[in-house]
């Protein structure tokens, strides 16, 4: 079973995430303190839960190892028209926003006249 360390590892892989400054930078802390989650060190869970959220990682894979990366995401394929994939889609992309980066996103779409 692998530890906590390489499990971030392994979610900063699969997300593409080459520099864990950029991680660090993304959850405001310093760039040790990723380097010390990396080798197992103490991490709180409001730290966990921000790194399974800016990673999209299931929080329970992250800290006890059990399931898998994706477990927390809706499967697309449980959906059988395009409409429902795309709010699927929306609905995962909004998890990871935070409230800034929503806003202009969601006065975007307040722009459309309703049908």
């Amino acid at each position: 079973m692998s530890t906590r360390g390489q499990r971030l590892v392994e979610a900063m892989e699969k997300r593409k995430m080459q520099k864990q400054l950029a991680l660090a930078y993304s959850l405001g802390v310093n760039e040790s303190t990723v380097t010390r989650w990396k080798n197992d060190g103490p991490m709180s869970i409001d730290n966990a839960i921000s790194v399974c959220r800016y990673l999209d990682v299931s929080l329970d894979w992250f800290l006890t190892g059990d399931g898998n990366i994706d477990q927390h995401k809706p499967s697309l394929t449980q959906y059988d028209n395009g409409d429902d994939k795309l709010v699927a889609s929306f609905h995962r992309l909004a998890q990871r926003m935070n409230e800034t980066a929503k806003a202009p996103l969601l006065n975007f779409f307040d722009s459309f006249p309703e049908i």
